[in-house]
């Protein structure tokens, strides 16, 4: 990585975007069901800790993302201090999560492997957020997000991706593109050591490949654009499709 060593996320009615997000990575034989599980979990630590939650699937794989938000590194650090012990939060949650799965081992049935942790800090400065979307209004009902790895090209530097991601804010608010995109940098963890995620937010899927092709339309009538596009000093390295469940 070029400059700082994910999340994907989630806003509710009464929330900002977490600063800082915290993600366990799993994969399951039952994404649905585990999903079903972690979100009865999800609602519960959120209950306890007063920390925002949030599980994550991705589309077509049995991944699962399992996610908390923070305000500041500091919530982070003593919210994973105060987890364990006999008088720990993890163990009220579980007491309480037990009520709806009392099996012995209630995870047999959906076969959950964790794979790894991630933490991922948002960059407010590069993420674009028109003022034409009343964010608390209409975030809950964005469901759909498309995350996309990026990696700064060689023999460039971390200020000429930040010039890069800034061109394109000022390219959408002047062909009036009406959408969120969000960037959030990997502190720990992330995709195969990718610079930035970019995460582009709809309501579903097919709204926003619907959306997308609008925006392109635009796009390919634009001089700007194109010339931006030509200049990129980002790859792509990897994209995931997620539904988010809260």
């Amino acid at each position: 990585m070029k400059k700082l060593l994910l999340l994907f996320l989630v806003i509710n009615a009464n929330a900002q975007f977490p600063q800082f997000v915290e993600v366990m990575e799993f994969t399951s034989d039952n994404s649905k069901e585990f999903v079903e599980m972690l979100n009865h979990w999800s609602d519960i630590e959120t209950e306890i800790t007063g920390y925002q939650t949030f599980v994550m699937q991705v589309m077509g794989l049995n991944k699962v993302y399992f996610c908390r938000g923070y305000e500041t590194m500091n919530q982070l650090t003593d919210n994973g201090a105060n987890r364990w012990g006999d008088d720990g939060w993890n163990q009220k949650v579980f007491k309480k999560w037990k009520l709806k799965y009392p099996k012995d081992k209630p995870f047999k049935s959906v076969n959950p492997n964790f794979v790894m942790n991630h933490v991922f800090a948002f960059n407010k400065n590069l993420s674009y957020l028109p003022e034409s979307i009343d964010v608390k209004s209409e975030l809950p009902k964005m469901r759909f997000r498309k995350n996309v790895f990026l990696d700064i090209k060689k023999d460039y530097e971390w200020n000429d991706a930040a010039a890069h991601f800034k061109a394109v804010k000022e390219n959408d608010k002047s062909l009036k593109n009406n959408y969120i995109t969000l960037i959030y940098q990997p502190m720990f963890g992330g995709y195969d050591n990718a610079d930035f995620l970019q995460i582009i937010l709809d309501e579903s899927r097919e709204k926003y490949f619907e959306n997308f092709a609008k925006r392109r339309v635009k796009r390919a009538k634009d001089n700007q654009w194109k010339s931006i596009a030509k200049k990129s000093v980002l790859n792509r390295i990897h994209e995931e499709q997620i539904m988010i469940h809260y």
